[in-house]
């Protein structure tokens, strides 16, 4: 009988080698694939998270800044805030569903036996996530593109680094992407019967 559909989510305690970046005990590629995404997604999600303290601090300068003549450092401060906290929320979101912290709207996914939400999420994430991940990530190249190109700037403070921001839509597809592929794969040996 297959593990618990809840602990598709975690690292299982026979794999503790594999979560601290050891090799894994099944030898299928999906399952090395869905490991090596998962410990990626915790180690971006993990060092995004201490970006927080410098949005704070970003931001909490702006009042402070505003009482100077120009007020350009307040607006510098809130641009490189507004990236850092864009690349926080962009970043992170992969973190979020890789341990299924997303808000979902679960009315009856609740109350579905195992099975049940594995095939949910297997049918979401093949027919609406991948898809929808596909289009932002094609729609994104044009617009990273031409930001890279022109080095574009932030209207206001006329910070170089707006194309940075740019910049996350397309590491948003990725990271999103490739735990959802992750996920995926888990589920997929989870229904076949075999440890994710």
């Amino acid at each position: 009988m297959p593990a618990g559909y809840s602990r598709i989510l975690e690292f299982p305690s026979s794999w503790q080698d594999d979560a601290k970046g050891g090799a894994t005990s099944d030898p299928s590629p999906l399952a090395a694939f869905a490991s090596l995404v998962y410990r990626a997604n915790d180690l971006v999600g993990r060092t995004v998270a201490w970006l927080t303290l410098g949005t704070v601090a970003l931001l909490a300068l702006q009042v402070p800044l505003r009482r100077l003549p120009t007020g350009m450092l307040s607006a510098s401060s809130n641009d490189v805030g507004q990236l850092i906290h864009a690349t926080v929320f962009m970043d992170g979101c992969a973190y979020a569903l890789r341990w299924d912290a997303h808000a979902r709207v679960d009315v009856f996914y609740r109350g579905m036996s195992e099975k049940r939400r594995a095939w949910v999420d297997l049918i979401g994430n093949l027919f609406f996530a991948l898809p929808w991940l596909g289009l932002v990530g094609w729609y994104s190249i044009p617009i990273v593109v031409n930001a890279w190109r022109d080095l574009e700037i932030f209207p206001d403070s006329r910070v170089p680094a707006y194309f940075l921001l740019k910049t996350m839509l397309l590491v948003f597809a990725l990271l999103i992407g490739l735990q959802v592929l992750a996920h995926t794969a888990r589920l997929i040996m989870w229904l076949r019967g075999s440890k994710p």
